[in-house]
């Protein structure tokens, strides 16, 4: 079995309503799906999300013109030698560099591979990450937006137990927006997102005045590649720091693991070099019992991170992403492979990842 294709579809999805965070706002949800297949017909998937300025032509030619010829006519099990080709070191990676886009190319070449190896083996991906650790994950909501009492109220119904909050704007209106959840909510999980948006002393009063409604982690408050600031910060913090969505290398989060900066550890799987890196990462997490909670805002990323979860001993919980009051797009992805219940998800998939190329559902976002 040879890697035979790799194809790129760039898709575009209106939101029903704006998206925004400290640091962006965007009114579509932009991606590419990502096709690997062999000579023996397996179909591996992948997708790089969200893409708020439209980069999915850049994306495109990353795969198509560096990336394609060196996995052709390669085996799929050999990941960590197809991952080095793909990256390079020296001057095989000085062109295009060993972070970025590049990076974020590769992981979707990678995790399409884990797919296609799991489902040749004729089992669900979690199975060849170490197995059943758990059989279901707790998922908590992610809101690209305003979070009002009625929402929350419904999902509570549904089962729901935790949430994800944006700050990052001002300090004292960030507070009162915890303190009216935290009373509303006093059983919820309360996670807040900073997006960069504070400096390190708006980062030090907001965790200062936010601990006492029992924040769960203060997540990316401030530049997170001011390593001297992110130091100060979670010497001073009463709430436990968590990194993780923005950096590519093993490097950046063994860093931030090792010298006890992260609380919590956030690979994202577009972004950290797919599975075949993110299992290594969370290996050193493990060694320093930092929590593992996977930033999953991509499709397929987000049932990858469930098998991630699934597998692992130190998975926390999922994040749940929102578009308003439902994301419409995003469920019918995954209907056939996730059952959401009580406010968690548990795999049903029999092999691979679980995702079901569907021609038609596709054609419906497809941008050119």
């Amino acid at each position: 079995m040879k890697i035979s294709n790799i194809d790129v579809i760039p898709l575009s999805y209106p939101l029903e309503q704006e998206a925004y965070d400290a640091t962006a706002r965007w009114k579509e949800f932009n991606w590419i799906l990502v096709k690997v297949e062999t000579s023996n017909g397996l179909l591996g998937l992948a997708d790089i999300a969200p893409l708020h300025g439209k980069e999915m032509e850049i994306f495109e030619a990353i795969i198509k013109k560096k990336l394609e010829r060196l996995v052709i006519g390669e085996s799929p099990y050999d990941v960590e030698r197809i991952w080095m080709k793909m990256i390079g070191k020296g001057s095989s990676a000085y062109a295009l560099g060993n972070k970025g886009a590049v990076v974020s190319a590769a992981s979707a070449i990678d995790v399409a591979l884990w797919d296609i190896i799991s489902q040749s083996l004729g089992t669900p991906l979690y199975n060849i990450l170490g197995g059943k650790f758990r059989e279901k994950i707790m998922l908590y909501l992610s809101f690209m937006g305003p979070v009002c009492a009625e929402m929350l109220e419904e999902f509570k119904r549904r089962g729901f137990k935790a949430v994800k909050l944006k700050v990052g704007f001002d300090v004292k209106k960030d507070v009162e927006e915890v303190r009216r959840v935290r009373e509303a909510f006093g059983d919820f999980k309360i996670t807040v997102d900073g997006n960069q948006g504070y400096d390190l002393y708006q980062a030090i009063e907001f965790s200062e005045r936010a601990s006492e409604f029992n924040v769960e982690w203060l997540e990316e408050p401030i530049n997170v590649f001011n390593i001297k600031d992110l130091s100060i910060l979670a010497s001073k913090s009463k709430i436990p720091i968590a990194l993780g969505e923005n950096y590519y290398s093993l490097h950046e989060f063994s860093e931030v693991i090792v010298e006890g900066i992260a609380g919590v550890i956030q690979p994202d799987i577009n972004h950290c070099g797919g599975i075949t890196r993110i299992k290594k990462i969370a290996s050193i997490a493990e060694c320093y019992d930092v929590k593992f909670a996977p930033h999953t805002h991509s499709i397929i990323g987000f049932v990858v991170s469930l098998h991630l979860l699934t597998s692992s001993p130190i998975g926390y919980v999922a994040e749940y992403p929102m578009y308003g009051k439902e994301w419409t797009l995003r469920d019918k992805f995954i209907e056939k492979c996730v059952k959401i219940e009580d406010g968690h998800a548990e795999l049903t998939c029999k092999k691979g990842i679980g995702i079901v190329y569907d021609e038609a559902l596709i054609e419906n976002y497809r941008t050119v």
